[in-house]
């Protein structure tokens, strides 16, 4: 039953994303000390809050993301998680009511909200960086595979010559060949987003990413093996010659939706 609830809970907020149109934050942080008491604090209490938050229309969706380390090891100078808010507007996004974290207290009762208390004395935040996007094009689809509960998403920012170009492109060309070949290959979501800020020659304009069930799919599908790429339909080396600089991958661990 977890799993199916869990099952259920990734579709749906993954569904957040993709919705054409969203406006989605995404928020990374570097957390050093107790990390599993953090995770747990996300998990267990600003999940609840989170989903608070959801039901009554502050926000849309809400995700909790862990890097992948193959190594097992943290970065001292990367970011390590990630939050991922979705809203149906900028006017939401930029409301007071979109900082549903500041209801804790509210939501959780006595006993919980002490927990987490205690819980946050044994983590820090060292530096954290939060970017926004509009979704342009979006969409997700029900995998094969059995278990979603480790699901990766990668993440892939660019600075195109032409971003209008870019996102044409993938709304024309690349959104159809995912929706006809995204679950052949265990994809469960695939889209891409105009950067709404910061924005400026050192950061990224564009992004898209990949969702699938596994790191064996995501890395199966770098590699292309077996697909049939459309890549004589496409201008991307023009559009964007110098390709993504900066690709981040990520454990998707929980979230909060409407659904």
């Amino acid at each position: 039953m977890k799993r199916i609830t869990t099952y259920l809970l990734l579709l749906f907020t993954v569904a957040i994303w993709a919705q054409e149109g969203a406006i989605v934050t995404m928020h990374a942080v570097l957390v050093e000390g107790d990390t599993e008491a953090f995770e747990t604090v996300q998990t267990k209490y600003f999940q609840k809050v989170a989903q608070s938050a959801v039901n009554d229309g502050d926000i849309a969706a809400w995700n909790f993301l862990r890097a992948v380390r193959l190594d097992g090891m943290n970065d001292e100078e990367e970011y390590n998680y990630m939050f991922v808010q979705g809203n149906s507007s900028v006017a939401a996004t930029l409301s007071p009511k979109n900082a549903f974290w500041n209801n804790a207290e509210e939501v959780l009762s006595k006993k919980e909200f002490k927990e987490l208390q205690e819980l946050q004395t044994k983590f820090t935040w060292k530096k954290d960086v939060r970017v926004m996007y509009r979704i342009d094009s979006g969409l997700w689809m029900v995998s094969s595979a059995d278990d979603y509960v480790n699901s990766i998403i990668q993440f892939n920012f660019a600075r195109p010559a032409n971003s209008a170009a870019f996102l044409l492109e993938n709304k024309e060309l690349w959104k159809p060949f995912f929706q006809e070949n995204g679950s052949k290959m265990n994809m469960i979501s695939w889209g891409t987003g105009q950067k709404i800020h910061p924005t400026g020659a050192n950061w990224a304009a564009v992004m898209s990413w990949d969702m699938f069930s596994s790191l064996e799919d995501l890395f199966n599908y770098r590699l292309g093996d077996g697909i049939n790429w459309p890549a004589d339909q496409s201008n991307m080396a023009e559009i964007n010659p110098d390709g993504f600089y900066q690709v981040a991958t990520w454990q998707w661990l929980t979230g909060a939706s409407s659904n």
